[in-house]
């Protein structure tokens, strides 16, 4: 139903955050890895999750597609509700959680907060096809922050001029910051994986 929001972090708390987008503000619950990489009063292009239960209608939101993919994954999962799936994402991250599933290592998933050996043995009963098919890496979630550099600061705004979201251009420009690459390639480079 609502698939991304772009806006500004206009309030962060220890479970979720609120963020404003044509003067509406969107409570979003999320887990703790996106928390981290949010600041106030900055612009972010936020995926989510509208989770409707008989008694409840919560907006769930993640800085990367990869942990909304991984939040869907968890939540499909008989008896793991969106709660449940906020706990294992902020306990262990997507990559460890792909690793943990495609190796059948039930005590990598115990170590999540609230998941029993039942529990795990059930993820990876149910999900171990999926994850299969998931691209593995051995990068870490977070997002390191871009180096100090003229030429990246300057395309980092001329693409923020143009109407890109900050964390899409932090991903893009991150994975283009070891390439010797001139000012005007920078940013026609960016703008091919940005498009």
């Amino acid at each position: 139903m609502i698939s991304y929001i772009i806006g500004d972090v206009r309030v962060i708390n220890e479970e979720d955050f609120i963020i404003e987008n044509n003067n509406i503000g969107y409570q979003i619950k999320s887990s703790l890895s996106t928390l981290a990489q949010i600041e106030l009063n900055n612009e972010y292009k936020i995926y989510t999750s509208l989770q409707v239960r008989e008694d409840d209608m919560s907006l769930y939101g993640f800085f990367s597609k990869d942990e909304l993919e991984m939040f869907l994954l968890l939540t499909s999962v008989s008896s793991i509700g969106p709660k449940n799936a906020i706990t294992i994402l902020s306990s262990l991250g997507v990559e460890e959680i792909k690793l943990a599933i495609a190796n059948n290592d039930i005590d990598a998933l115990i170590k999540a907060k609230g998941v029993g050996k039942k529990t795990a043995s059930r993820i990876i009963l149910e999900l171990m096809d999926k994850v299969k098919l998931m691209p593995m890496s051995n990068k870490k979630s977070t997002i390191s922050p871009l180096p100090k550099n003229e030429d990246l600061d300057v395309a980092k705004e001329a693409l923020q001029n143009l109407g890109y979201a900050q964390n899409d251009i932090a991903n893009v420009l991150n994975e283009l910051k070891d390439m010797d690459l001139s000012l005007e390639d920078l940013i026609k480079e960016s703008l091919k994986r940005l498009i």
